[in-house]
């Protein structure tokens, strides 16, 4: 964590006791300061902690949590308690809380080492490793499972090549996995440009340009034309220095030399480099932003994780989203394959942590940035789903919730109670998003 700078928000972004349960789950050792219009509340927090308040500190607590306006400070510095009798932030907010007055604090002290997590009051995580080890089926159940709904190819892209053949089969299965709709252009100057995300210009040789470049320069510039306008990906020749300089001049996002032959390791490193390049230039296309992640609150969970290793992120997200679910797993989204990383609750097994992209329930949330409150158990890939989570079946209230910032989904946190009804998780879906983001971005 950057040490000895005041990190602050405006409450109207970060409502108190979420703020207490963020701080929590990622362990800082600080100086916390909630002012509102009730007044201050100053804690020391060691590791995510607190020592056990007086009756008159909890009344100063509840007056200032049930606050709706003013600012929290946080200064990041070193902290020692001396009593032993500390509670987690999670439970001090809990006694604060409306639903705390008149209870008894005891069954929330925590005397453990906060250290410890196996006899602390947190649940018990698992993180499986990163690189599991390989099923030769693996491969096999991916091709199998290249088929995507219709509804879940949320982008198209347009392909004008002089041989399309070249681009069926393979490219195109792969490009569907990916939720990408290849449209192969016949002719590109009768092309409709609606309903297309990108479009790839693919020349094998520069005769297909000689003596029509006009003919194609008229086609860049429509597609620069449309609103918006339409990234074009140039892959040709490009040792005539004065065309590539008219090409850029047209505003081709990217230029890529034509492979050189039809099979073999040229053509999968083609394919390769060009997924990436399309997949990049898909990303950047403009995209809604969420209004609630303000710059605030994205400082905060940077710096309070700043220290923290990926696994330790990872720990944190999960015990932030065990104060609402009884079981919950960290997926982290690849280009193929959708890896399980970490979760609680679940009986996961390290030997099966891979599920193939264009899994419909999962590539939903994945594709619309939007969280899943409920599961329909007879929907493709709930049950693969469910598979690898060890579990048999997934209970219809199970929540899918984005973990990514700025428009990109770099994973989903999984979770349930078991088949019990879900509590409100406006909160947790906004904060479960962005401290996801800047644990699996």
């Amino acid at each position: 964590m950057r040490k000895g700078r005041t990190l602050s928000g405006r409450l109207e972004e970060l409502a108190p006791a979420t703020l207490l349960r963020l701080i929590s789950a990622t362990s800082p050792s600080g100086v916390l300061e909630i002012e509102t219009e009730h007044g201050l509340l100053r804690l020391e927090v060691d590791r995510g902690r607190v020592p056990v308040p007086t009756p008159e500190k909890l009344e100063v607590a509840r007056k200032v949590i049930a606050g709706h306006k003013g600012e929290f400070r946080f200064l990041p510095c070193g902290v020692h308690h001396e009593s032993t009798e500390v509670l987690s932030l999670t439970a001090f907010a809990e006694a604060a809380g409306p639903v705390g007055r008149g209870r008894n604090l005891d069954h929330l002290v925590d005397e453990s080492d906060p250290e410890n997590t196996a006899t602390s009051d947190r649940p018990k995580i698992h993180v499986l490793p990163s690189a599991p080890l390989s099923d030769p089926l693996d491969d096999l159940l991916s091709d199998l499972e290249s088929d995507v709904s219709t509804e879940l190819l949320l982008a198209e892209v347009g392909v004008v090549a002089e041989d399309p053949r070249v681009w069926q089969g393979t490219i195109e299965r792969q490009w569907r996995r990916r939720g990408w709709k290849m449209r192969l252009i016949p002719d590109p100057g009768t092309l409709e440009f609606e309903g297309l995300d990108l479009l790839v210009v693919h020349h094998r040789s520069a005769a297909i340009r000689a003596g029509r470049e006009d003919h194609w320069l008229d086609l860049l510039r429509r597609a620069a034309d449309v609103e918006p306008a339409i990234p074009v990906i140039w892959v040709g020749p490009l040792g005539d220095p004065t065309w590539v300089h008219q090409l850029i001049a047209a505003d081709v996002v990217f230029l890529m030399p034509a492979p050189q032959g039809d099979s073999g390791e040229v053509v999968v490193r083609f394919v390769e480099d060009l997924s990436r390049v399309v997949d990049r230039q898909l990303e950047a296309l403009p995209a809604k932003e969420n209004p609630e992640l303000v710059g605030g609150l994205s400082e905060l969970v940077e710096a309070l994780l700043s220290e923290s290793g990926p696994d330790q992120g990872l720990r944190s997200l999960l015990q932030l989203a065990s104060e609402s679910f009884g079981r919950g797993v960290v997926l982290v989204v690849g280009e193929s394959t959708i890896q399980c990383r970490a979760g609680f609750g679940y009986p996961l097994d390290r030997n099966r942590t891979d599920l193939p992209r264009g899994i419909d329930v999962v590539e939903r949330v994945i594709r619309s940035g939007e969280a899943l409150l409920e599961v329909d158990a007879g929907e493709s890939g709930v049950d693969q789903l469910a598979a690898v989570l060890g579990v048999s079946e997934l209970p219809v209230a199970t929540a899918l919730i984005p973990l990514g910032r700025y428009g990109a989904v770099a994973g989903l946190l999984v979770a349930d109670r078991d088949g019990e009804p879900l509590p409100g998780l406006d909160d947790l879906v906004v904060f479960a998003g962005r401290l996801g983001g800047a644990i699996v971005s």
